[in-house]
């Protein structure tokens, strides 16, 4: 049964990855910043990871993988989890222009992780759920999972308008992210379900709040701030200008 959900599970992600691409193509400046469409993703990934949580699935899950992958460990997911993100901000220095400046782009990922992360180790503190391989007691939700779709939801967010492939790249590697969390037995599949919708909802607020902050304090500083990301081949550099 576990492994019939497991291959449900992971068609699921790339098919909410074109649910969110769709939403973004219908989407125009006078609607809503987030609309009733946008929280479908999530709230599946979110409602699906409570269903699993559950005992039994636990168990089935433990079976699977003491039968079949009982020695397998990458360091993968440990790296994936940030591509997204890399993503995101690598495109603006190549020259490659997104929704949102270099710096805004970033003000908006500093927020949403403290987001997704004040929230992913609120959880794990209240819930104190005990991990597959029993090295701690902080499995729920799973913290790669969230990062890798939260830095997805911002590069779709960026670049989905210009091409899919950004939107289904950027889902793939966080589906695969939370793939490996499971191969190697760190986190249940509700914790990866669960860590999925917080990632995602997580960037939508970021993009919903970010703006209101900087409007907040935008007059409190220089009238003039640029600052031009520069790649020499070697080593990221950049020049800020500040002008009173």
């Amino acid at each position: 049964m576990f492994k019939k959900s497991f291959r449900l599970v992971f068609i699921s992600f790339l098919f909410l990855s074109n649910i969110t691409f769709a939403q973004k193509q219908t989407s125009d400046s006078s609607k809503p910043l987030i609309t009733a469409k946008e929280m479908i993703a999530p709230g599946i990934l979110i409602a699906t990871g409570m269903v699993f949580i559950n005992n039994s699935t636990k168990a089935e899950q433990k079976e699977w993988h003491t039968k079949y992958l009982s020695s397998f460990r990458t360091h993968a997911d440990d790296y994936l989890q940030l591509a997204p993100q890399a993503a995101a901000m690598g495109l603006s220095i190549v020259g490659v222009k997104g929704k949102n400046t270099f710096v805004d782009k970033g003000g908006i990922i500093v927020l949403g992780t403290g987001i997704m992360l004040g929230t992913v180790l609120g959880l794990k503190k209240i819930t104190s759920i005990t991990r597959p391989d029993d090295s701690s007691n902080d499995s729920f939700p799973s913290g790669h999972t969230a990062n890798a779709f939260f830095g997805a939801t911002v590069l779709a967010t960026e670049y989905g308008d210009q091409s899919v492939w950004y939107t289904i790249g950027g889902y793939t590697v966080a589906t695969a992210t939370g793939t490996f969390r499971m191969l190697n037995n760190r986190h249940w599949l509700s914790d990866v379900l669960v860590g999925a919708g917080i990632g995602i909802l997580s960037a939508k607020a970021s993009y919903i709040i970010y703006p209101w902050i900087k409007k907040q304090i935008a007059p409190k500083l220089p009238s003039n701030v640029s600052f031009v990301p520069v790649y020499n081949g070697y080593a990221v550099t950049g020049n800020l200008t500040i002008g009173f």
